[in-house]
């Protein structure tokens, strides 16, 4: 097809977008979802693998052609140490949320399932809040204050859909992580991929119309 028919075509949004991403895409979902397993192996590097996945995704989103090792490990070395340190400040964090209303949970009582039910929302807002972070370090050069205050923020004022959006990210990142090791062979081929793409529709819009610098 040419370029002026492409231009020609209706922007696609929505559901739309991420069916025709995943269809077309699919490949390069699988490579950056195996690029993604590899950085993050260390651990130590999971931060800066999320950035790169989000940056990658997005790309797709925007539906775009970019060579995919050399676009990803540019992405996963920029800013390497802030992108370090604020994912790991916002994983942990995230990860204490879950922690907590998992350790509630197995407490056979009624006020520790209060406790249980406030960390498991607490966590659902951190993980929108990670989004944020990622899709910021990814894509935006902030100062580290700016950055958190906008993440936090923001999280709060998105679109309802856009919140769906992202947890629906969270639910199939939880369910895979859930049922391991059964789940890991789709684990290493595309759920990290396809739950980043989600999230990163879910909160890309907002972010580029209103950071408060």
């Amino acid at each position: 097809m040419s370029a002026i028919n492409s231009e020609n075509q209706p922007k696609r949004i929505g559901l739309a977008l991420l069916t025709h991403v995943l269809i077309t895409r699919l490949l390069t979902l699988i490579g950056l979802n195996l690029l993604f397993c590899v950085t993050a192996l260390p651990i130590v590097t999971l931060p800066n693998a999320f950035a790169s996945l989000y940056y990658c995704t997005n790309l797709l989103l925007r539906e775009e052609e970019f060579p995919l090792l050399k676009t990803y490990f540019k992405a996963f070395q920029s800013e390497f140490l802030k992108t370090l340190g604020v994912g790991w400040v916002i994983l942990l964090l995230l990860f204490g949320a879950v922690f907590g209303a998992l350790f509630y949970w197995s407490i056979n009582s009624a006020v520790a399932l209060v406790f249980s039910f406030l960390c498991l929302i607490l966590g659902v807002y951190l993980y929108i809040v990670s989004c944020n972070v990622f899709y910021m370090l990814a894509r935006i050069r902030l100062p580290v204050g700016a950055l958190l205050k906008n993440a936090f923020l923001l999280a709060f004022l998105q679109p309802i859909k856009q919140t769906v959006a992202c947890l629906l990210s969270a639910l199939i990142i939880g369910a895979a992580t859930w049922w391991f090791p059964q789940t890991l062979p789709v684990m290493l081929l595309i759920i990290f991929s396809v739950a980043v793409m989600i999230a990163c529709y879910g909160v890309r819009d907002k972010i580029e119309k209103s950071i408060v610098r």
